[in-house]
């Protein structure tokens, strides 16, 4: 049988190189070496030598989903993704996924828990929006919705609230229907339900939206009558009060302005 005659260090930290009867064999990592006592006047069987190299290959795998994992979490599917994109063999990344899961360094259910917090606090993301990442991450619909629901509603209310507030300042030059369209649009893509979306529009202030409205309304009835220029009579104001209209103003406000235009 093939005797071990050197073991000598790579410029690599924690790699080895084997030789046998002389001659080049096969690398292997400071965990393999320890894991099969590998040392100098080992005699080596062809089976003892092909288990060695199959223990490399597994504990490759499992330096390079700690090494992926060392950045951030991750969910099972994004780990067993890298490896597989690393081209090592399948058995060895089941093997390797199996070990994290024990060790709790792979536990979809804490990933969840912590995506949602991280999302909560950084960003202004609704449930929807991270349920559809967490499914894009390979997550489980119900180990995604053990997730959410730990979050009570009022805390998903509070981060709506704070989102809703910023599209309401930033839709202040629009009439007070056109801001609630975009509001409650904004809510949706932000990943807020009908449900939600209610109840956040319910606690918006619109105290000095009454003349806001009127002040908008005027402003823009003078516009469209000036673009509008071309028509005459009634057919001009017709123009006007389809266009003020179509911006979400009251039809009953738009007669008192325009009647106000046309004196």
């Amino acid at each position: 049988m093939p005797v071990i005659t050197k073991i000598t260090t790579q410029k690599r930290q924690g790699r080895y190189n084997v030789f046998l009867d002389g001659q080049y064999a096969f690398p292997v990592s400071e965990s393999t070496l320890i894991e099969f006592q590998l040392m100098k006047g080992q005699e080596l069987s062809d089976e003892e030598v092909a288990a060695i190299k199959a223990g490399e290959v597994t504990a490759m795998a499992n330096t390079t989903a700690l090494n992926y994992l060392s950045y951030q979490p991750r969910s099972v599917h994004e780990v067993v993704t890298h490896l597989r994109e690393a081209d090592l063999p399948e058995e060895a990344i089941q093997t390797a996924i199996q070990r994290l899961k024990d060790l709790n360094y792979l536990d979809d259910a804490q990933f969840a828990r912590l995506y949602v917090n991280d999302r909560r606090h950084i960003g202004d993301k609704g449930p929807r929006v991270i349920a559809q990442k967490l499914r894009e991450k390979g997550v489980s619909a119900n180990t995604i919705e053990d997730a959410l629901a730990e979050v009570p509603d009022a805390e998903w209310l509070e981060l709506g609230h704070s989102v809703a507030i910023k599209l309401q300042r930033h839709n202040r030059q629009r009439s007070h229907q056109e801001s609630l369209n975009r509001i409650r649009q904004g809510l949706a893509q932000k990943g807020f339900n009908a449900d939600y979306s209610s109840a956040i529009m319910a606690q918006l202030d619109w105290d000095d939206e009454e003349d806001n409205e009127m002040a908008l309304l005027k402003q823009q009835a003078e516009k469209q009558w000036r673009l509008k220029r071309r028509y005459t009579g009634n057919e001009r104001k017709q123009k006007v009060k389809q266009a003020l209209y179509r911006k979400g103003f009251a039809l009953d406000q738009i007669d008192a302005v325009l009647n106000e235009l046309e004196e």
